[in-house]
Order: structure tokens, then sequence, then C-alpha cells
């Protein structure tokens, strides 16, 4: 066995001297820092099994030595049992994770690269594709609706028509109820996160049913009992349209209110904000579900909610078999694209718009090609997308 010391600024470098002077079959026995750089011990010809056997018999001579008793008398301790030898883990030598981690650099890099070579191949074999893609971006329209989208307006060359054309295939995609909510009566649920407003849009709602039907045709029950001043904020709209209010706290009695009022035509039902997290309160009212079927739950989100934010909120309460969903401050957000990336998604049918605070003012049955053309504005109105940000969509969009 030859054993050599190898000195260099870099592990990479040492490396290297070990393959030209041992070979590719050199085994490097340790390794250190050392001012100015790394030392590396290496070998060759390197026999572990005769290493082994050359060691085995120095072994066998220390435990053969006689012991001397000193008080005989006294038994012997025990030896402790002998720890298992520690084997090297490769996994975790300081040269191979630095490797690994410029290895790991190499490959970002290149996939930087090939992203914007990508990219700009893309705009120069379909250059409309290619202006209607940034367009959907900076509308913030998730990459693969967009690509399928834009692969729809092959051979189409005029910018603007392939746009038109591209926006009615994206409006089209945006699912609606098959009835409409206030059409045709019934008990209604909003769920859905804190803040997102489903108390203004339960008055809403409930004023508009007023105004068309009757205030003798609408009633509404709140199972907010946990935040402060909620129950009071419905009781005001109620004394306001003179409509009954009713408060469930318990599962019995949301039950029994929900069968004493059966003689009305609306039944809305204004639930406590859940955390999209926490699926206590969701999971009881599931169960509340199964017991009365009539209730038609619909989840209430807000626009300017980020697009990951909004697909967490749909898979938490999907589980409640969701009738629709509400989207509210549309008057608020700078970006749609992910709200609408997000009902596509999921094909989570789209039943109502709340642009505002008026009461009912501010409510309208969905339209999907007027939100459409809300979030191009918005778009128009946003700062560009950089170079960077773009070119770093290019693969996916070529190979996503």
């Amino acid at each position: 066995m030859k054993i050599k010391r190898f000195q260099a600024a870099d592990v990479r470098q040492a490396i290297r001297e070990v393959r030209d002077v041992l070979g590719p079959d050199a085994v490097i026995l340790s390794n250190t820092r050392v001012d100015g750089g790394i030392e590396i011990v290496a070998a060759t010809d390197y026999d572990e099994s005769q290493f082994r056997r050359q060691a085995e018999p120095a072994r066998v001579a220390q435990q053969e030595k006689p012991r001397v008793e000193i008080n005989p008398s006294v038994e012997p301790l025990q030896e402790a049992p002998r720890s298992a030898p520690k084997e090297n883990i490769w996994s975790q030598e300081p040269t191979l994770v630095q490797m690994r981690k410029e290895i790991a650099s190499l490959r970002d890099m290149l996939q930087n690269q090939l992203s914007d070579l990508t990219w700009k191949d893309m705009e120069r074999q379909s250059p409309t594709q290619m202006q209607l893609l940034k367009r959907f971006l900076h509308m913030g329209v998730e990459v693969e609706i967009a690509k399928q989208i834009t692969a729809q307006m092959r051979g189409i060359d005029d910018l603007e028509t392939a746009w038109r054309q591209s926006l009615g295939r994206l409006a089209a995609q945006i699912d609606l109820p098959e009835e409409d909510m206030l059409s045709e009566g019934g008990i209604f649920a909003l769920v859905g996160p804190t803040g997102v407003g489903k108390t203004t849009t339960i008055a809403k709602m409930a004023a508009r049913c007023a105004l068309k039907y009757g205030a003798r045709e609408v009633a509404l029950v709140t199972t907010d009992c946990y935040r402060i001043g909620g129950q009071e904020q419905l009781r005001s709209y109620a004394r306001i349209l003179g409509v009954p209010v009713r408060v469930a706290r318990t599962h019995s009695e949301l039950a029994y209110t929900l069968n004493d009022l059966l003689d009305r035509r609306f039944i809305l039902i204004d639930t406590a904000g859940m955390n999209q997290r926490d699926m206590q309160l969701t999971e009881k009212f599931a169960l509340l579900k199964q017991q009365s079927p009539r209730v038609k739950t619909y989840l209430t989100l807000s626009a300017n909610t980020q697009a990951s934010g909004i697909n967490d909120i749909i898979n938490a309460f999907s589980h409640l078999d969701l009738s629709g969903c509400i989207v509210t401050k549309t008057d608020e957000t700078s970006s749609l694209g992910g709200a609408l990336s997000a009902l596509i998604r999921h094909r989570l049918p789209l039943a109502y718009v709340a642009n505002g605070q008026q009461v009912p003012e501010d409510l309208s049955q969905a339209r999907p090609n007027a939100l459409v053309n809300q979030a191009s504005d918005l778009m128009n109105d946003e700062q560009q997308l950089d170079p960077q940000t773009l070119s770093s969509y290019g693969g996916f969009a070529a190979y996503g």
C-alpha cells in the first residue's frame, strides 16, 4: 500500500492531483484544512482485508494476556459492552457535501439559462403567442392556463384580435351555477375565512330578497359567537330591513331554528370566520349539513387574497360539497388573475361578485366576461413584469 500526502488551494484541485499521481483507484484516507488550503491523505493498492488480518493477531494477543487478581474475593467487574465501530458515513464527507452544493448550483444556473433560451426561441418562432403569454402572466393568470389558451390562438397573426379571442376563452372556462340562488329560494350558508366580508354579503343578499319578495319572506341566522360585534352588525342590518334574526350557538339550536323558519322563502346563515388550517368548525358544519341536506353552502372568497391562499382556502373547504362561491372586494384588489385561475382550476361555480360596501347596490350576479375585462383593465394599470421574471417562465411554458 502506497500512502501519499497532497496539499492544494481547494478540494477540487487536491482531488485532481490525487487522480493524476495515484490514479483513479486511489482511496482518500483523510482530509483536513491547513493554512493556505486543504490537505488530503490518499493511498493506492489499499487492501482493507489485509489490513484487518494484520491487526487481528495483535488484538487476540491483547485479549490473551493473563490477568492478575489483586483481591480474589471480590468478583471481577464485568466489562462494559463494546460499542460497534462507527461506520464512515460517506454522505457527510466534506468533499462530497461541497461537490453536491456545486452540482446543485450548476443545475440552477443551467435551468435559468435554458429557460431564457427557450423563451427567446419561442418569441422568435411564435411572436403573437408570446405576447399573449406575457399579457396573461402580467394579469396574474397561472402559467398552465395561459399556455393552454395561447396554444389555441395559433394561426392568428393580429395581436389585438388574438387577445380579444383569448380573453373570451378565459371567460368561457369560468363555471356558473345552474340556477340563481336568489331566484329559487332556500337555505343558504356563507362560509369562509375571517375578514372576507361574509356578514356584509349576507346583508346585501337579504336586502335583494326583501326588496323583491318582501321582508316576510326573509330570515337571518348567525352562528358567529366568536367575533366581537358580529351579531350586532347583523342585527343592525336586520332592523333596517325589517327581517328577523336568530342566533344559534349550538347545532341543536341551529337545527331548531331552521325548522322554526321553514315558512320563510329565504333563510340566510352567517357563519363564523374559519381558519382554513383549523378544520374543527368546518367539520361540525359538515355534520350539520348531513342532517339538513337542504342547506346550500357557498364559499366566500376575497379577491385581494394571493392566488396560493385562495387555492388553500378552496382545498380546505372543498369537503363541504360547495354549491358555488361569491368573490368579494373586487374593488380593492390590484389583480384578478389569481382568483380567476383558482376558480378555473377547481371548477368552482361563481354565483355573485361584490365590489363595494354599499347595501344592496354593490352585489351583482357573476358575469365572466365583465370580470375578465376588469382583470384586463387592472393589468393595464400595473407595472410591467421584468424580463428576468418573464424568462424564468420560459422552460415551464414550453415543456411544463
